[in-house]
């Protein structure tokens, strides 16, 4: 396999009061991958697909060049499971961080847009037009998500001062976060694409943190 472990080195060197976060979305699980893809959430626990594997081990490859000290993961199977694909090459040992688990979706776990749409056309039509506060019926809003987990991804990065971490979460965990690094609204978040096993990098500088890039996925072609 082709190691493109400079495909993520910064421009700039980092600093001692600095950190940088590799935050990266899970591999493929099989409800990803079905035709309209099925909304997993918090609660569907699935492993990888046999994609998701590969696509766990090239983001791997990809960022084995990197000094990173940490890597961290939601506690969910396909997190964990991807997250592990990153810390092999450095001999670490992932931790896991339940802030940083998928969003609950409450209600519509396990179904797909097209059956919420038909079955649910009032929950439907209330979540697009403001998830930031309408949310999943049964489960958070996008504002409570973020709330969650910035925090927790900051705290991350503020304990690694002069040090580059990945942290791997899910689709919803990181539009919110990436999106309120950019300033998008919270309700216009989801076009923000999170392929699976993309890389999102931010830089953490004086007690603040700075999106550098949003969904590179060149390392999976």
């Amino acid at each position: 396999m082709i190691n493109h472990a400079t495909e993520h080195e910064l421009i700039e060197p980092l600093k001692n009061d600095e950190c940088v976060l590799y935050l990266v979305r899970h591999g493929a699980t099989p409800p990803n991958l079905v035709s309209p893809p099925i909304i997993q959430g918090a609660g569907i626990d699935e492993p990888l697909a046999p994609l998701g594997r590969a696509q766990a081990d090239r983001v791997g490859a990809s960022l084995s060049g990197v000094g990173l000290s940490a890597v961290y993961s939601s506690p969910l199977q396909r997190a964990l499971e991807t997250a592990q694909a990153i810390a092999a090459p450095h001999a670490l040992r992932v931790e896991p961080i339940a802030a940083l688990k998928e969003v609950e979706v409450g209600h519509w776990q396990g179904l797909d847009w097209d059956v919420i749409r038909r079955d649910d056309p009032d929950g439907y039509a209330r979540f697009h037009s403001n998830p930031a506060i309408n949310g999943y019926p049964g489960g958070e809003t996008l504002q409570g998500l973020l709330d969650r987990v910035a925090p927790a991804l900051e705290a991350l990065m503020a304990r690694h001062l002069g040090q580059q971490i990945a942290a791997v979460a899910h689709s919803v965990v990181n539009r919110v976060y990436m999106g309120a690094l950019v300033g998008v609204p919270l309700q216009n978040v989801y076009p923000l694409r999170q392929d699976n096993c993309c890389v999102n990098v931010v830089r953490w500088r004086n007690g603040a943190a700075q999106c550098v890039t949003i969904n590179a996925v060149h390392h999976l072609a």
